[in-house]
């Protein structure tokens, strides 16, 4: 009893930070894998997206623009068609009688992609994706000319999931450079987004009993804010031996929008999410070795979210966007037993 009395106290006492703390995973864009491998785009069909912003200062009355980069993954072809998170076109400015984003394509050359005009957009506004994940999918569909060398990434539909993905994004961590390339890091799943401690293990409890309890009641009211039943899929951080270690890789600002990927039976990649959300506890511990004072707190994801695209939610959105002129293909093939060759 009194350790529910303690969480629901933390609970009143978090509930701004969360808030606070989602309008910054899930309202800005979020840099590629930290610490990944270097991938050809082409080769898993992942493009690097530039987005023009704009935010109206109350104070000053005037408008501030900013720019930001985001990942997304190619689909159809005929039309060219994208598939990002929602999220990313947070006060996206907007162009022609379309009101369509003011976005493009970086480096489109490098993926056999020549002359990328956008002829239409499917979002939901980002009000409506803050309160309901299942909402943070954009389509975007480009009049293009494409070459022979790139594939559409099918959209898995079946409910069996693999042993482990490869997650893809083009933002780069603290210390890393830019690159022209995806990064990408193979992952195993959490297999039960309810138990607390496959996120932070019970040993970090045993160390820090009061910071692990703040962790666990945010990570409580994150599923519970983002109304997550069966939408999410989820990595976290933790090695081989059970312990949290920063320099696996991890998705974070600029991964937004990139795909959580499988072989299938041909060998080919098809795509089952893409991230979506990042989620962080900003309190360093003494007691919990992993924390580095020289690496910002930022580097410090403890559980990152694709959306899956399988959802009922999220797939009623994708056949919508493929009436409506869209080029989306799904998939029910079975998974290979193979690698996903990062090795």
């Amino acid at each position: 009893m009194q350790s529910a009395q303690v969480a629901i106290a933390w609970l009143r006492r978090l509930l701004p930070l969360v808030v606070a703390c989602m309008g910054l995973t899930i309202g800005q864009p979020s840099q590629a894998i930290i610490h990944g491998l270097a991938f050809p785009g082409v080769a898993i069909s992942t493009v690097k997206l530039t987005i023009q912003h704009a935010h109206f200062l109350q104070s000053v009355e005037k408008w501030e623009y900013y720019d930001s980069i985001c990942s997304a993954a190619i689909v159809g072809l005929k039309p060219l068609t994208l598939i990002t998170a929602a999220h990313c076109l947070k006060e996206v400015r907007l162009t022609g009688p379309q009101s369509l984003p003011m976005l493009a394509i970086v480096q489109p050359a490098l993926l056999g992609i020549d002359s990328p005009k956008m002829t239409q957009a499917f979002y939901r506004p980002f009000e409506t994706v803050a309160e309901n994940i299942t909402q943070d999918i954009a389509v975007l569909v480009f009049d293009a000319r494409v070459n022979g060398v790139i594939h559409a990434l099918p959209i898995r539909l079946e409910d069996s999931l693999p042993d482990q993905l490869m997650i893809c994004g083009y933002g780069h961590g603290y210390g890393e450079v830019d690159t022209r390339h995806p990064r990408c890091g193979e992952r195993k799943l959490i297999t039960d987004l309810s138990d607390f401690y496959q996120v932070l293990p019970k040993a970090y409890r045993e160390k820090d009993e009061m910071l692990h309890l703040q962790a666990q009641t945010q990570f409580a009211y994150t599923q519970a804010l983002v109304h997550a039943e069966h939408a999410l899929l989820a990595v976290n951080r933790l090695n081989a031996l059970n312990e949290y270690d920063h320099t696996i890789p991890m998705p974070t600002a600029g991964d937004s929008g990139g795909p959580w990927l499988l072989l299938n039976a041909h060998g080919r990649y098809e795509l089952l999410a893409i991230t979506s959300l990042v989620e962080r506890f900003y309190n360093p511990s003494p007691q919990w070795s992993f924390f580095q004072k020289q690496v910002p707190l930022s580097e410090y994801p403890y559980i990152a979210y694709g959306l899956r695209l399988s959802h009922p939610e999220v797939l009623g959105f994708l056949q919508y966007a493929q009436h409506s002129g869209a080029d989306i293909q799904f998939s029910a093939a079975t998974l290979s037993p193979k690698s996903l060759g990062l090795h």
